[in-house]
């Protein structure tokens, strides 16, 4: 069935369309929708019903509909998974701030502190709006949990002490990884964010997380190689089964979708420390720094040259549309890199 929503024009729509609606299966529903862009309406619908908290997410983060008051109603009532909520806050873009508001309580209220300083520093910080009920909150959870008094003056010094610490980094290379990469030259290189350098960093060196990147770049430019450039690290996963959501031919990386194989393979990771997308001149730097390296890997060990243009350094989201649709983000500085290392080469 996936074969023919990629092929949907070969077909007659209308029959396609009927054939997935009788099945009732939220996501090739989705994916109908996702590859067609097809009577969007009626297909938020049919997913809705299905009561997929999966396949709502990602209608929602994809699509604006007119039923997503009553998907999101449905999800604050019935969903208690706090990393769940946080994303659908994070990337639903159009959300009004009464649906912002409701989801941030929610969170609260499930006591998930991590996520809830996540979804109260996104909100305040990276979308820089503001809610006085929403800052006694703050105010509270800060008091209770550290003993400090927050203010309009200190809360984002406050937020970015929680979340941005500096730790001691691990010693050596996270074993989440594969040995070499399977007789493959990799020459694509992939662009990813993680909202916090702690976060991305204690995953990554997390062996049940089955989760690494190459590099991973803080705000400030440090730099920590996770994997060597020897092996493939565990970012760019694509699969050669339909029935998985990282299915190679949903990619829009036309050198991905052409190769039926995991891209871990014949891609490297770079993480940066990012909410949006948007990195500091250091973060820039340190990538241009990283990408260097790679380029000048590849060279020696496979006589190639990675070329430097979009084609060949790209997002998660062009790996894995579907699952990774904010990885890096609208922000994320593409052509300041490539222009940095054309200038520098």
């Amino acid at each position: 069935m996936i074969e023919k929503i990629l092929n949907y024009e070969k077909y007659d729509i209308s029959k396609l369309e009927k054939e997935i609606i009788d099945l009732k299966d939220a996501r090739l529903l989705f994916i109908y929708l996702f590859v067609t862009k097809n009577n969007k309406e009626i297909i938020a619908n049919k997913i809705f019903e299905t009561k997929d908290f999966k396949y709502m997410h990602f209608l929602l983060r994809n699509f604006y509909v007119e039923v997503y008051d009553k998907i999101l109603d449905y999800i604050l009532k019935n969903n208690s998974d706090a990393r769940y909520l946080y994303n659908i806050l994070y990337d639903v873009d159009y959300l009004n701030n009464i649906w912002r508001i409701k989801i941030i309580n929610k969170i609260i209220s499930l006591n998930n502190d991590p996520y809830a300083v996540k979804a109260l520093y996104y909100y305040f910080c990276v979308l820089k709006l503001y809610d006085a009920i929403l800052f006694k909150k703050i105010q509270l959870l800060v008091k209770e949990k550290l003993g400090i008094n927050v203010n309009k003056e200190n809360y984002t010094l406050i937020f970015e002490k929680i979340l941005f610490e500096k730790k001691k980094d691990p010693n050596g290379y996270s074993e989440n990884c594969y040995i070499g990469h399977k007789n493959y030259i990799p020459n694509i290189i992939v662009c990813h964010i993680n909202s916090t350098y702690n976060s991305a960093i204690s995953h990554f060196y997390d062996s049940k997380s089955e989760v690494s990147s190459h590099y991973v770049i803080r705000k400030d430019g440090h730099i920590k190689q996770v994997v060597s450039l020897e092996n493939s690290a565990w970012a760019n996963g694509t699969s050669f089964r339909e029935s998985s959501d990282a299915y190679y031919k949903f990619a829009t990386s036309e050198l991905i979708n052409s190769v039926s194989e995991n891209a871990n393979y014949f891609t490297f990771s770079i993480e940066h420390e990012s909410f949006d997308g948007s990195l500091t001149n250091e973060q820039i730097e340190s990538s241009v720094k990283v990408i260097k390296e790679i380029i000048k890997y590849v060279k020696i060990k496979y006589n190639y040259d990675i070329p430097i243009d979009r084609k060949h350094i790209i997002g998660h989201n062009e790996v894995n549309p579907i699952v990774r649709k904010k990885c890096p983000g609208i922000n994320f500085p593409y052509d300041e890199i490539i222009k940095r290392l054309k200038n520098k080469n």
